[in-house]
């Protein structure tokens, strides 16, 4: 018989995986070739354009019916639920550990922080018998994290799950293989890090790891408090139905029985959901040894967020999120997963359309209707974006919106065909996004030309990060930067030298940005993309006195608009972010106070701090 080959991704972790089920049949006395190829997923940096079904599985099951290979190997989550008729899933070997890993930087504060977090090292040595009593419950674990750390996960069941209980993290969708994400959190250009432990054990098994684990530390998380990814840690073994290996006895001997009876419970329960691998959603099952009928499910536990989840974690709010198990004893010797994913989908529904602007601050608080006349405070942004940074105050407090610019974009050619994919992945190059305006320009111009979804992006400062998250592509890594001299110096330190940089700009402000990179010896490509005009009609709302005004001003643009509006500076200028407050006290503005973090919590601590619980207090 010719040799088995065997398809698989070629990345590290993809070989190795290849190399365990070809190892596997070699005892069994089969031959095999293995045979590496790239993905969609692979050939892509991007966030969430990246993450569109079955990017990472494409090419492999193309290449199962041209007959170019006899077997693939898949990790199991990346597989798509729906069942693909002329396929078939013949073996899973036994499933690795299914846990995820919250790991810290070396000379981070969450690393000083974490007070009893074991080493990597010592993580991964830990006897299978002790994995569970040595599992950090998640809301213990993400407790360890300071202010606004700057999380890396590409996953939206990790970003969602973290933001619910850290709605003040920063999420970065770090890519690029196991090794490659150590060595962004060594470099200090995440604080955290979410991995799954199987990966990264293979690779330590197998002495891949490209960054020593020696300084790296952190938990091993809970699978009833956070359920893992669907089928996470396990193989499956996809060959043609009615091909040279259906029925082949070596596929028998591959499968684990139990683990495949746990994964499928699993990925049966996505299925039930509508779910895909771009639903926020995990879940763990226990299954035990083989009954009379087959093996057994212990229990089962799952967690999934709103759908909506991106839009309250973007302003600094707690994603709403479902979390429900069933064990055997409750059941009766049996679980019933449609009645599980009943339950879910209830709780799900509970939410409605959700909380509206105040809830969160005055809940159970008879509030009296706003009126539009006399407001309290004036937010010089659209009614949208006031809302959802307003969302926190009390409904009894008045808020205008007062728009004090608009964005024209600019319906022009990007310079596509300067970007060079053919380099190693870590010398690509990046898209900077240097603003929120830049945000929504970017991102609506990535729906339209996948090619810059492919591009790793990184956020000019968290405000930046934020915007993208709410626009569905959470930027690959977030600088703490104001300016440019300052992202040159984090560039400078993060970003390898050769990687060029693709500044799109508003047409007013980007000058200052592409000189500081371009003086630090970065090789820029810029072009204005949009700008920003000043709103000519600006004016204070009816009843309003200047001297008694509070205004919240979002961007230095807005302080520009502002300023050149002749109107009286307000008696109180709010602003977020240092480069507004900046801006501000450049224009001449006086008593200028500053949110420390472009969100709803960040706008309602100044209200409290700046006016008092009072409404309105003065």
């Amino acid at each position: 018989m010719a040799p088995i080959v065997i398809g698989t991704r070629a990345t590290p972790l993809a070989r190795i995986q290849a190399d365990l089920v070809a190892r596997r049949l070699g005892e069994l006395g089969v031959d095999t070739v293995v045979r590496a190829m790239s993905s969609q997923g692979d050939r892509s940096l991007g966030g969430s354009f990246a993450q569109a079904k079955g990017v990472f599985t494409g090419e492999l099951t193309a290449a199962l019916r041209d007959g170019s290979v006899d077997l693939v190997v898949h990790s199991l989550k990346d597989l798509p639920v729906e069942d693909e008729p002329d396929l078939v899933i013949a073996a899973v070997p036994e499933r690795e550990r299914p846990f995820d890993l919250l790991l810290f930087a070396p000379d981070s504060e969450a690393n000083e922080a974490s007070e009893g977090a074991p080493t990597l090292e010592e993580l991964l040595d830990h006897r299978d018998d002790a994995l569970e009593a040595r599992a950090r419950p998640a809301g213990e674990a993400f407790a360890s994290l300071p202010a606004g750390t700057r999380l890396g996960t590409s996953s939206p069941r990790r970003q969602a799950g973290a933001l619910a209980l850290r709605p003040d993290l920063v999420c970065c969708a770090v890519r690029g293989s196991v090794g490659r994400r150590l060595e962004w959190l060594q470099s200090g250009a995440i604080e955290a890090l979410l991995a799954a432990e199987a990966g990264v054990l293979r690779l330590a098994r197998s002495g891949e790891l490209e960054a020593p684990a020696a300084a790296i530390r952190g938990f091993r998380l809970d699978l009833r408090s956070w359920p893992c990814a669907p089928g996470q840690g396990a193989l499956a073994v996809q060959i043609l139905l009615g091909g040279r290996l259906d029925g082949h006895a070596a596929m028998a001997a591959l499968d684990h029985p139990p683990s495949r009876a746990a994964a499928f419970a699993e990925r049966s329960l996505l299925g039930r959901l509508g779910g895909g691998c771009l639903r926020p959603f995990g879940a763990w099952a226990d299954a035990g040894a083989a009954g009379l009928e087959g093996p057994v499910l212990h229990e089962v536990h799952a967690l999934i967020a709103a759908d909506d989840w991106r839009e309250p974690a973007s302003v600094g709010e707690t994603p709403r999120t479902v979390h429900s198990a069933v064990s055997i004893a409750d059941r009766a010797g049996s679980i019933d997963l449609d009645a599980l994913a009943e339950r879910i989908e209830r709780g799900l529904a509970e939410f409605g359309a959700g909380l509206t602007a105040g809830a969160l601050f005055s809940a159970g608080q008879k509030t009296r209707a706003p009126s539009p006349e006399t407001p309290d405070l004036i937010v010089t942004s659209g009614p949208e974006t006031v809302r959802r940074l307003t969302r926190r105050l009390d409904p009894a407090i008045r808020v205008a919106a007062l728009p004090a610019t608009t964005v024209e974009v600019f319906d022009t050619p990007w310079p596509a065909d300067r970007i060079d994919l053919d380099g190693p992945r870590r010398q690509w190059p990046w898209l900077l996004v240097s603003s929120p305006n830049a945000a929504r320009v970017v991102a609506e111009r990535a729906a339209r030309e996948p090619v810059w979804g492919r591009l790793p992006w990184c956020a000019l400062g968290e405000g930046t990060a934020r915007a993208l998250l709410a626009a569905g592509v959470p930027p690959n890594l977030a600088a703490r930067a104001s300016g440019g001299e300052e992202f040159a110096r984090y560039a400078a330190r993060v970003l390898d030298p050769r990687c060029p940089l693709f500044v799109p700009h508003s047409a007013r402000g980007g000058a200052p940005l592409v000189e500081a990179l371009q003086a630090a010896g970065r090789q820029v490509t810029a072009w204005p993309a949009y700008t920003v005009h000043p709103n000519d009609e600006l004016d204070w709302p009816q009843g309003w006195q200047a001297a008694r005004a509070r205004v919240l001003f979002t961007a230095p643009s807005a302080v520009s608009a502002f300023a050149a509006s002749g109107l009286d500076w307000p008696g109180s200028c709010w602003a977020i972010g240092a480069a507004t407050a900046a801006a501000l006290r450049s224009a001449g503005a006086g008593n200028v106070k500053c949110a420390q973090e472009p969100t709803a919590a960040g706008i309602e601590r100044l209200w409290l701090e700046e006016v008092g619980a009072d409404p309105k207090g003065d």
